[in-house]
């Protein structure tokens, strides 16, 4: 029992270590990766591809059975022997055994082969590509919270600066230096500060349920992130030309979109196989028994009709189609819009995949612009802050404009933490075009 309690005890303590620890943002997009439901899903996918490329490899060899039966004859029945119709009571029982195999079938067999290759890697990189937008929202999700986060600590610290500011103008009507109605008017504008918090936290709040939902993270867990993402001001190297002419070779979707029109040339050439003749080749053998259940002497053992009556065949044969309804030639006609669609398919990724890119490329130029201004922003903000409060003090300012200059700090914090949070997305996105995984 002691250890029980000791094995415990010991258990809750690491986990609550473990809980304790802030999960970065490379460790949710892992954790959202493995438990995804639609990458589980894939991964099935993947696996019946497998299944459905070793089905059709396994159909170029023969295809072997066997059969046996056996009967009892009351009444009148012929005897194989002298071929009358007598009275009696027989047992007769026959063993085959056969195999086909197709010789020609106009190269169906070796083009639903390679369909099931290029199905196999569609497979796997709609896989990757499952696993990318698993990794994608996730990251979209914890860039939420961060953002909401520091937007709970903005407002937090607004509203202590105006619960100050609020102490201060009490003090100051005491001494009768400020009157009720600028009282009013601070208490107010700590009101709406206090007002703004709880809308963040709100924010916040519902950000967490969605980070829960894109990783899903169970309910009753807790769950901390790491809010301290540090910028990288310097932008990746590589040009736009270098960024998409890597994507146009390797991106996941554009190889899908390529390998989906290669998938639909082979179905074509096998809908253009039912046109030619089959040709198949057989062969079986054979053998049976029979005895008179009331006379058995006078027929052979088992074992010696069982040699005696063997038989076997061996053929060729070849199905030539004449008419079969037009359906032939109907799956061909599906099968070449099928062609054209893929083909169209493949041009809109790449035109979807470039204007993704070009977006991203000159978002993160933009970005990182607007964020060494809205840092300058903040520091001009920040001064005219303390000075505005210096001036409240001192009561050479109404309270109203304290609270502007107290609003446009606070937006302009807002605004710098935004940039800069979209800035790092904007960049990673950029690396993910040019092959740098997104989980690193």
């Amino acid at each position: 029992m002691k250890r029980l309690i000791i094995t415990l005890l010991v258990s809750n303590f690491l986990t609550l270590l473990c809980v304790a620890q802030p999960r970065t943002l490379e460790e949710c997009m892992r954790y959202a990766v493995e438990n995804s439901i639609a990458v589980g899903k894939q991964e099935i996918a993947v696996d019946n591809n497998k299944v459905n490329l070793n089905s059709n490899i396994l159909k170029l060899l023969p295809s072997v059975s066997g059969n046996t039966g056996g009967s009892f004859s009351f009444g009148r029945s012929i005897d194989p022997e002298t071929n009358s119709y007598q009275s009696r009571t027989t047992f007769s029982n026959s063993y085959g055994l056969s195999a086909s195999m197709t010789l020609f079938s106009g190269f169906s067999a070796i083009n639903s082969i390679r369909a099931a290759k290029v199905a196999r890697a569609i497979g796997v990189g709609e896989l990757q590509i499952a696993k990318d937008n698993a990794a994608l929202n996730t990251m979209s999700a914890y860039f939420d919270v961060v953002y909401y986060a520091g937007a709970v600590e903005i407002a937090r610290e607004q509203l202590a600066k105006g619960q100050k500011d609020l102490q201060n103008v009490q003090k100051l009507l005491e001494l009768g230096l400020k009157s009720p109605a600028e009282v009013a008017e601070v208490e107010a504008q700590v009101a709406s500060y206090d007002y703004t918090l709880i809308t963040q936290q709100n924010n916040y709040e519902m950000a967490m349920i969605k980070l829960r939902d894109e990783m899903n993270y169970p309910a009753d867990t807790p769950l901390e992130i790491e809010t301290n993402i540090p910028i990288r001001l310097v932008a990746p190297t590589a040009t736009l030309e270098q960024v998409m002419d890597y994507a146009m070779e390797f991106n996941p979707k554009i190889q899908n979109a390529t390998l989906a029109v290669r998938e639909s040339k082979l179905n074509l050439s096998r809908a253009k196989a039912a046109l030619y003749p089959h040709i198949t080749a057989n062969g079986g053998y054979s053998t049976s028994f029979y005895t008179d259940m009331d006379n058995s002497a006078a027929y052979a053992s088992w074992w010696n009709q069982f040699r005696d009556n063997r038989g076997s065949y061996i053929g060729v044969s070849m199905s030539i189609p004449i008419f079969s309804r037009l359906s032939n030639r109907f799956e061909k006609r599906r099968a070449k819009n099928s062609l054209r669609s893929s083909i169209l398919n493949e041009e809109s990724t790449r035109r979807e995949v470039q204007s993704e890119i070009s977006q991203a490329f000159q978002q993160m130029q933009g970005l990182g612009k607007q964020y060494v201004q809205s840092s300058r922003r903040v520091e001009a903000s920040q001064l005219a802050y303390e000075g505005m409060s210096q001036k409240f003090a001192k009561g050479l300012v109404p309270p109203m404009e304290l609270h502007a200059a107290a609003n446009e700090l606070m937006e302009a914090r807002a605004e710098q933490l935004r940039v800069r949070l979209n800035y790092i997305i904007q960049c990673r996105m950029v690396d993910y075009y040019n092959g740098e995984p997104l989980i690193k």
